[in-house]
Protein backbone atom coordinates (compact mmCIF):
# COMPACT_ATOMS: atom_id res chain seq x y z
CA UNK A 1 0.00 0.00 0.00
CA UNK A 2 2.84 2.54 0.42
CA UNK A 3 4.61 1.51 -2.88
CA UNK A 4 0.91 2.99 -4.34
CA UNK A 5 0.92 5.62 -2.30
CA UNK A 6 4.10 6.49 -3.95
CA UNK A 7 2.67 6.28 -7.53
CA UNK A 8 -0.22 8.04 -6.56
CA UNK A 9 1.39 10.95 -5.14
CA UNK A 10 3.87 10.97 -7.83
CA UNK A 11 1.52 11.07 -10.51
CA UNK A 12 -0.48 13.89 -8.76
CA UNK A 13 2.51 16.05 -8.03
CA UNK A 14 3.77 15.23 -11.78
CA UNK A 15 -0.05 16.72 -12.90
CA UNK A 16 -0.43 19.09 -10.53
CA UNK A 17 3.30 20.46 -11.73
CA UNK A 18 2.56 20.44 -15.32
CA UNK A 19 -0.55 22.27 -14.79
CA UNK A 20 0.89 25.09 -12.92
CA UNK A 21 3.63 25.35 -15.84
CA UNK A 22 0.68 25.43 -18.24
CA UNK A 23 -0.82 28.26 -16.55
CA UNK A 24 1.94 30.27 -16.30
CA UNK A 25 2.10 30.36 -19.65
CA UNK A 26 -0.82 31.98 -20.21
CA UNK A 27 -0.35 34.72 -17.89
CA UNK A 28 0.97 35.98 -14.25
CA UNK A 29 -0.77 34.35 -11.17
CA UNK A 30 -1.72 37.47 -9.84
CA UNK A 31 -3.64 37.66 -12.64
CA UNK A 32 -5.74 34.89 -11.93
CA UNK A 33 -6.01 35.85 -8.42
CA UNK A 34 -7.43 38.76 -9.54
CA UNK A 35 -10.21 37.31 -11.98
CA UNK A 36 -10.56 34.58 -9.03
CA UNK A 37 -11.31 37.40 -6.19
CA UNK A 38 -13.61 38.95 -8.86
CA UNK A 39 -16.07 35.86 -8.67
CA UNK A 40 -18.36 34.81 -5.34
CA UNK A 41 -17.55 30.88 -6.59
CA UNK A 42 -13.58 32.41 -6.92
CA UNK A 43 -13.83 33.24 -3.07
CA UNK A 44 -15.18 29.73 -2.11
CA UNK A 45 -13.02 28.02 -3.79
CA UNK A 46 -9.82 29.80 -1.90
CA UNK A 47 -12.01 29.52 1.46
CA UNK A 48 -11.59 26.10 0.75
CA UNK A 49 -8.63 25.57 -0.26
CA UNK A 50 -7.36 27.97 2.62
CA UNK A 51 -9.14 26.08 5.44
CA UNK A 52 -7.67 22.62 3.52
CA UNK A 53 -4.23 23.99 4.01
CA UNK A 54 -4.75 25.21 7.90
CA UNK A 55 -6.05 21.55 8.39
CA UNK A 56 -2.91 19.89 6.42
CA UNK A 57 -0.79 22.42 8.42
CA UNK A 58 -2.16 21.14 11.64
CA UNK A 59 -1.55 17.69 10.79
CA UNK A 60 2.19 18.32 9.52
CA UNK A 61 2.54 19.79 13.27
CA UNK A 62 1.16 16.71 14.93
CA UNK A 63 3.12 14.09 12.72
CA UNK A 64 6.79 15.93 12.64
CA UNK A 65 7.97 15.38 15.81
CA UNK A 66 10.68 18.32 15.29
CA UNK A 67 9.23 21.84 15.48
CA UNK A 68 11.61 23.78 13.41
CA UNK A 69 11.30 20.72 10.28
CA UNK A 70 7.69 21.27 11.03
CA UNK A 71 7.80 25.36 10.40
CA UNK A 72 9.63 24.76 7.36
CA UNK A 73 7.06 22.63 6.30
CA UNK A 74 4.05 24.62 7.22
CA UNK A 75 5.69 27.75 5.24
CA UNK A 76 6.46 25.90 2.42
CA UNK A 77 2.74 24.50 2.41
CA UNK A 78 1.43 28.05 2.72
CA UNK A 79 3.77 29.44 0.11
CA UNK A 80 3.05 26.38 -2.41
CA UNK A 81 -0.21 24.98 -1.36
CA UNK A 82 -0.94 20.92 -2.59
CA UNK A 83 2.47 20.67 -4.22
CA UNK A 84 3.88 20.84 -0.22
CA UNK A 85 1.36 18.56 0.55
CA UNK A 86 2.29 15.90 -2.20
CA UNK A 87 6.16 16.20 -1.12
CA UNK A 88 5.51 15.86 2.75
CA UNK A 89 3.52 12.47 1.84
CA UNK A 90 5.77 11.22 -0.25
CA UNK A 91 8.82 12.37 2.31
CA UNK A 92 6.82 10.04 4.58
CA UNK A 93 7.39 7.18 2.82
CA UNK A 94 11.03 6.95 3.44
CA UNK A 95 10.22 5.43 6.75
CA UNK A 96 6.81 4.03 6.39
CA UNK A 97 6.27 0.03 7.06
CA UNK A 98 2.62 0.61 6.71
CA UNK A 99 0.04 2.82 5.05
CA UNK A 100 -1.31 4.19 8.79
CA UNK A 101 2.43 5.15 9.36
CA UNK A 102 2.20 7.62 6.73
CA UNK A 103 -1.09 9.11 8.06
CA UNK A 104 -0.30 8.66 12.26
CA UNK A 105 2.21 10.25 14.08
CA UNK A 106 4.83 7.68 15.19
CA UNK A 107 4.75 5.80 18.23
CA UNK A 108 8.66 6.80 18.95
CA UNK A 109 7.82 10.30 18.21
CA UNK A 110 11.18 10.37 16.02
CA UNK A 111 11.85 8.54 13.10
CA UNK A 112 16.20 7.56 13.14
CA UNK A 113 17.86 9.78 10.08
Amino acid sequence: MVRATVIICGFLLGLLLAAIVVASHHGSVLTGLQRLLADPWGLVTLLDLSVGLLVIAAWIAVLEPRGAYAAVWIVGLLLLGNVITLVFLLWRTRHARHFADLFLPSRQREWPN
